[in-house]
């Protein structure tokens, strides 16, 4: 369980290191809201890229909270290893951290 919460709790460095990196080159100003042709209708302030992490945050946390208490369930809380489960389980922040970057990148070149 300590491997899985370890891998889990990296994705919030990869994003915050994103975040980091674009606050660095993004305008003050960036879009929030885009409309269907891809053009921004809503506008704020740079921090709001925060909210990414925010995301992921809640969405890890969950994650690991919801795991422990399965393994917990099924007796399975003494293993030291990760279990298919779990693999499966680390797929989501990986795909939310490469969306997040996309999403982000999007925001600031408006």
């Amino acid at each position: 369980m300590k491997k899985f919460k370890l891998l889990m709790r990296s994705s919030y460095l990869i994003v915050l290191l994103e975040i980091f990196y674009y606050l660095r080159i993004s305008p003050q100003v960036i879009g929030t809201h885009f409309v269907s042709d891809n053009t921004p209708d809503s506008f704020g302030s740079k921090y709001q890229l925060f909210l990414w992490e925010l995301l992921i945050l809640i969405m890890g946390e969950s994650i690991i909270l919801i795991e422990k208490d399965w393994r917990v369930k099924n007796k399975l809380d003494n293993l030291p290893g990760l279990l298919s489960r779990e693999y499966r389980l680390l797929i989501v922040p990986i795909v939310i951290t490469i969306l997040a970057g996309f999403m982000m990148f999007k925001q600031i070149s408006v």
